[in-house]
């Protein structure tokens, strides 16, 4: 069970697509500040832009704090380089919005 938490702060509109500005809460109830920007290719490609935007941005930042743990977040990521770091990423993520038919 995971006892770590993602809040999304703040939702920003770029040039090529979304800044996001998350919270980690983890386990340790030590908390810490992360960006997460994801670009409007990567949301057509991994949904064809049927989800809203913001949920793609929570489950990937879910994914990334599941992956790299409290010690290893980084303090930035794109989707693009969680889609490379994270095995089986695209899939993985269809699955956790139970979204397995896109």
């Amino acid at each position: 069970m995971n006892t770590q938490t993602v809040q999304i702060d703040g939702e920003h509109e770029t040039a090529t697509g979304w800044l996001y500005t998350l919270t980690v809460t983890w386990a340790s109830g030590a908390t810490s500040d992360h960006e997460l920007t994801m670009a409007w290719v990567d949301h057509e490609h991994l949904v064809g832009g049927s989800i809203s935007p913001s949920v793609i941005a929570k489950t990937a930042a879910r994914m990334a704090v599941d992956h790299f743990g409290q010690g290893d977040m980084p303090a930035r990521c794109d989707v693009s380089n969680l889609r490379r770091r994270i095995k089986d990423f695209d899939s993985e993520i269809k699955v956790a919005i139970g979204e397995t038919s896109l």
